[in-house]
This record gives C-alpha cells, structure tokens and sequence, in this order.
C-alpha cells in the first residue's frame, strides 16, 4: 500500500489513497470491504457520506479493525459529507453521521454539492426532490457559502478535524474565499485524464486547498480503463491501467478515492509508480480538447465549472 501523505492546511497529514465506499446497489459487502482494506491491504483513509447511506457499516469496519489492536483512530482518517438537504441544518446533517457511525468525529467533513435543495424532513430525505419540470428543487434561501459557514463551527467544536467542499468550481471558491473565516482544506471533484481540469487544481494549490478525484475510472463500469492511450502507458510501466490512472492523480499531488468490493482490485489500487513527465502531459492532454464528464446532475443551474469541464 502507498504511504504518500498530503499536508492539509490544518497541519493534518491525509493519505494519498483512500478506499471510496460509494455503491448505486448492494452495500451489504462495505463492512468487510472496509475491515478488509484497513487490515490487509493497508488502507487508513476511508471516504464515505450521508448520501452512501453506508456510514453505519464504515463506522462498524473502523471500530472492529481497531479492536484487533492492529490500527488506532489516530492512524486513521476518514471522510464524510454532508447533504445539501441540510443546507440550513449541516450539523445536524453531521450529527447523523456520527450517530451512524459511531465514531466521535471525523477527520474531514464537506458540503457535498454547492447547490441547496429543498427538504423539510428531519433526516434529508428525499435526496433528490425534484420540481414539476424535472429538474432537482433548488432552495434559493442559502447558498454555498452559508452552508460552509456552518461546517466552520463543526470545525470549531471538534466534530471535524478539518472541513472542506466537493464539487466546487473557481467561481464558487472565489466567492466562499471572500466570506469564510478557514480556507476549506479540501475540494473533492471528478478528476480523471478525459477531465483534468488542470485550472481548477492549479487554482486550488495556490489557495492551499487538496484537490481529491472521485470517479478516478469514470464511475460505473470503469469506461477509462478502455481508453488505449493510457493502456499503452500502462505496458510502458508493465502495470495496469488503473495502476496508472491512481498514479497519475498522486503524481499531481491530488488525492484519490477509487472504489472496489473485491479484494484483490482493493489491494492492486494501493500501488503507485512515478511517472515520466511525457507521459504525465501525456495523460492531461487526453482529454484537453475534448473533456468528458460522468457525474451529471440535473439543476436548472449553471454549476459554474467553465468551459473545460464539459
């Protein structure tokens, strides 16, 4: 397993590799996926959320790995996200989490999406409540700004270790940048080598912020793992495409989150090889002309991620 660490803003030293704990499906497998890769294959940073509906089951994993006297909370960093149905309510949102869990506090904690959506149940539900028009129901009463602000006091009272955003873009950094009273720690986007993105990661080095890529494969089904110009760079270094795609991301000093329920692709995600220059740039200008998405979500706002990210 790797053991890159990447500073924080908060003096917090995160892992490089995290095990990403999303599934559209079964989740009855996260527990021992989690145990398995904390134990055995060496993993001490866990990504997860309240919209996974799996927080129970990672919180399980931990205790029970560190009931085997192996690995301590302190050795630890996991990562939740709030909902932005608790735009009004993130601690709350984050009170959940940590019943679920069980833990006592999580090491980073993220306003999930920028764009507040409307709910009036207790527990956030439904995710997506959706207007007459098909289109996700927007809370125009906060914004992304005031639903970090809140993340700020669980900062402060200890439920987070350190806060930050996903799915954030220039133009909404810019503006939290303004109003915020910490720079968030963290900015967790799709990140992959059909969507670099090299401007916003550059903007957020230069602010301090770690960026992290969720979907590192293109989500569901690994498309990328087809693409031929990285399988070729993959033969180059006698390694796997995915071995390659992990490589690239820690190369640029961007944290990854992939996620696997089988053991052996668990294990083979820990493996990092450095790249040659030539084929770093190799890899951002697949997809410099012509970047794929394949995370859309469907408000009838612009999310503001700039002409590249399309």
């Amino acid at each position: 397993m790797t053991s890159v660490l990447l500073a924080l803003n908060t003096g917090a030293l995160m892992p490089a590799i995290g095990l990403g704990t999303w599934s559209p499906d079964d989740r009855s497998q996260i527990r021992e996926c989690v145990e398995y890769a904390i134990l055995e294959a060496g993993y001490r940073h866990i990504d997860t959320a309240y919209l996974y509906g799996c927080e129970d089951q990672v919180g399980e994993a931990v205790r029970n790995a560190i009931a085997t006297g192996k690995v301590t909370r302190e050795e630890l960093f996991i990562t939740t996200k709030v909902w932005p149905t608790f735009h009004k309510r993130m601690e709350d949102g984050l009170d959940l989490s940590l019943k679920a869990s069980g833990l006592d506090y999580f090491d980073l904690v993220l306003v999930h999406w920028p764009i507040p959506v409307k709910c009036d149940s207790e527990d956030g539900k439904p995710f997506w409540p959706t207007n007459e028009d098909g289109y996700i129901a927007r809370d125009t009463s906060s914004n992304h700004i005031t639903m970090y602000q809140q993340l700020e006091k669980c900062l402060e009272n200890g439920k987070a270790k350190a806060i930050g955003v996903s799915n954030y873009s220039i133009p909404k950094l810019e503006s939290l940048l303004k109003e915020c009273k910490y720079v968030p720690a963290v900015n967790q986007c799709e990140l992959h080598p059909l969507l670099p993105r090299r401007d916003l990661c550059d903007f957020c080095t230069s602010k301090g912020i770690v960026m992290t890529s969720y979907f590192p494969f293109g989500g569901d089904g690994a498309p990328i793992l087809k693409n031929e110009a990285i399988a070729e760079i993959a033969e180059k270094y006698s390694v796997s495409s995915s071995t390659i795609l992990l490589s690239y991301h820690v190369n640029l000093g961007v944290s990854v989150v992939p996620k696997s329920f089988k053991p052996h692709r668990i294990k083979l995600n820990g493996k990092i090889v450095y790249l040659q220059k030539e084929d770093l740039k190799k890899l951002i200008d697949i997809g410099k002309e012509k970047p794929h998405r394949f995370n859309n979500i469907n408000y009838d706002v612009d999310l503001e991620f700039g002409k590249e990210d399309w």
